[in-house]
């Protein structure tokens, strides 16, 4: 399983989004556990996709996935943006008069989903293998508890569609996700629970259509000795380990079916502390990571661009 988190702090569609879309798409490709290496087994391709939790957003990040499961190679590409509505004293806004010390945001989301058939090499993709399609806008509210720590609750609520399966379905999600920020030393630390919860009407009925997730994201940067763009760059190890209470049920080579109770994730991240330097002018540099996924019989790679967290600590 591969993923490519990260959160983009753009307010348009220029050339500021596409850039590091490009970058994602490479990266996805080119990653040794992701499309072009992949050889699996053709499975009937309803028996992956159709699953509601595919559609869930990936910590607000753009995100490739090849599912790593026994029966089938499914890749999916999830790509969101947020735009500030109500802006926050926070995450590399600028702090002027009008929202100095506010304590609640507002940001809109929007999310699509594209899921297709993995391929061994980049001549051989063909347009005609994306069976997944999704679009979820949704919105989230930001209030600060305090100046090292935020609740963000959000809903999304969209449409998506399968072509080898002729599938059709509404999925609504409803989450919450809160940072905890502490500094030590010259260490930052970081504690981030989430739990969220979606639900899929569709026109069939041998799918899962509800799924939930708890997950606890705990990481731990150092900054390093030098600068980037007058910013300090920092490295970071982080372990996040997720739980589906109600289980997640995948197909196995055999045609039955196994389920997914829990899954692992550890890796490393590079990026600035407190704010990134600007890139080209354009947006600000995203944080880079590399870890591994892993529980219950499925694993792989997973890849970072982004999906920063909105607290962030200045140097001591």
């Amino acid at each position: 399983m591969v993923v490519i988190p990260a959160t983009l702090g753009f307010s348009g569609w220029g050339p500021a989004r596409r850039l590091p879309l490009a970058l994602a798409a490479v990266l996805a490709l080119a990653w040794p556990g992701g499309a072009i290496a992949q050889e699996s087994p053709e499975l009937d391709p309803d028996q992956v996709l159709d699953y509601a939790w595919l559609y869930s957003r990936a910590d607000d990040a753009i995100a490739f996935t090849d599912l790593g499961l026994e029966a089938q190679s499914t890749n999916i590409l999830s790509i969101p943006v947020s735009f500030w509505m109500r802006r926050l004293p926070c995450c590399g806004n600028p702090i002027t008069p009008d929202i100095e010390g506010r304590t609640f945001g507002v940001r809109l989301r929007l999310t699509g989903v594209i899921g297709f058939a993995a391929f061994d090499s980049i001549s051989e993709f063909d347009i005609n293998s994306v069976d997944l399609g999704a679009i979820l806008p949704g919105i989230e509210l930001l209030f600060k508890t305090g100046e090292r720590s935020i609740l963000r609750p959000y809903v999304d609520v969209g449409w998506g569609a399968t072509s080898s399966s002729e599938t059709t379905l509404v999925y609504g999600e409803l989450g919450l996700r809160t940072e905890f920020v502490w500094g030590w030393k010259r260490w930052e630390l970081g504690l981030e629970p989430r739990l969220k919860g979606g639900y899929a009407f569709t026109n069939i009925d041998n799918v899962d259509l509800g799924h939930v997730t708890i997950s606890a994201k705990m990481d731990a940067r150092y900054p390093l000795g030098f600068q980037v763009g007058g910013q300090t760059p920092d490295v970071g190890v982080y372990f996040e380990p997720s739980w589906f209470p109600n289980d997640i049920e995948v197909p196995t080579s055999g045609g039955e079916k196994k389920s997914i109770t829990s899954q692992y994730e550890v890796g490393a991240t590079l990026g600035f502390r407190f704010l990134a330097p600007m890139l080209c002018g354009l947006f600000r540099m995203p944080r880079l990571g590399l870890g591994y996924r892993f529980g219950d019989g499925t694993g792989g790679w997973t890849i970072k661009i982004g999906g920063d967290r909105v607290i962030r600590l200045p140097l001591p």
